[in-house]
């Protein structure tokens, strides 16, 4: 029996252009989380410092760097390394 694997669709928005490659990355790691094949569409948003969002099935990915700042300043001031 011949099953297709679902195709989702995920919105990439990044500070830059992703490269092909990084794309490629990105679309393999969310295969193989989800287990279904990946579409990227990509947006570039200027006003982030670096990073990106990923938008994929109603959940929202943060992965900026205004992001991982803030987690640090969280953990410093928990008192935690």
């Amino acid at each position: 029996m011949d099953e297709k694997k679902t195709v989702i669709d995920a919105r990439v928005v990044s500070a830059t252009e992703l490269t092909t490659q990084q794309a490629a990355e990105l679309s393999g790691l969310l295969r193989r989380k989800l287990g279904s094949n990946i579409v990227i569409s990509q947006e570039v948003d200027e006003t982030l410092i670096g990073g990106l969002f990923v938008y994929v099935n109603g959940v929202v990915v943060d992965f900026t760097v205004k992001k991982r700042i803030n987690d640090m300043k969280e953990s410093v001031l928990r008192g935690g390394s």
